[in-house]
């Protein structure tokens, strides 16, 4: 995202205000089925209802497995975490899973290789917990990574079943680019609005969770 700090300003124009320019998948943001399922071109972020990501958040904190970048998430792994979190997973729910991989953002640091890596760069999920997730109805699927269910390494697409088969065809909105995991509530209400774009294929977001 870049930022036009003078666009309007009190001595040509008499008031102040800023000139953003981005794409809809800058920061925490949504991706709609439009972005990638090229058959469907009309489910667009504006034709979707406003609390459309808004509902019961279910967390998996993956830290401690310590998953690399490639490396695909298991669904025995999935039921691990709800076994030691003492949750299931239900219809409508918002699964939110925790890689620790913001650990790796670093947007602003002056070395191009350690401000990209974090986009290029990401563990994922078997087309099993991806499965999973999609018969159990939920309505997203977010996580702290640039690409969610995507596997890749140093830019390389190794896997994507959750955005081509399971989740985007299925209406189940892709939330990546999410911050500060450690202190959202394993369980809690989660809370999205995402913009009204006009044909968007997703929309930058700003998430709150609360328990």
């Amino acid at each position: 995202m870049s930022i036009v700090e003078d666009a309007r300003n009190f001595r040509q124009n008499g008031y102040f205000a800023q000139t953003l320019v981005m794409s809809e998948h800058t920061g925490s943001h949504v991706d709609a089925p439009a972005h990638l399922i090229r058959a469907m071109p009309e489910a667009t972020i504006d034709r979707y209802p406003v609390d459309a990501l808004v509902g019961l958040s279910k967390k998996y904190d993956l830290k401690h497995y310590k998953f690399k970048a490639g490396e695909q998430v298991p669904l025995k792994v999935i039921k691990e975490t709800e076994k030691r979190a003492g949750f299931r997973l239900d219809s409508d729910d918002i699964v939110i899973l925790q890689f620790g991989w913001e650990r790796y953002y670093q947007a602003n640091s002056v070395d191009p290789t350690k401000r990209e890596w974090w986009g290029k760069n990401m563990p994922g999920l078997s087309a099993a917990v991806c499965k999973y997730f999609a018969d159990a109805g939920v309505k997203a699927v977010g996580s702290d990574t640039a690409g969610c269910d995507e596997c890749v390494i140093d830019g390389h697409l190794k896997h994507s079943f959750g955005h081509m088969r399971y989740f985007l065809p299925n209406h189940i909105f892709i939330i990546e680019g999410l911050r500060n995991l450690e202190k959202a509530p394993t369980v809690g209400i989660f809370i999205a609005l995402p913009l009204k774009i006009k044909g968007g294929s997703g929309s930058p977001i700003r998430p709150i969770i609360f328990g």
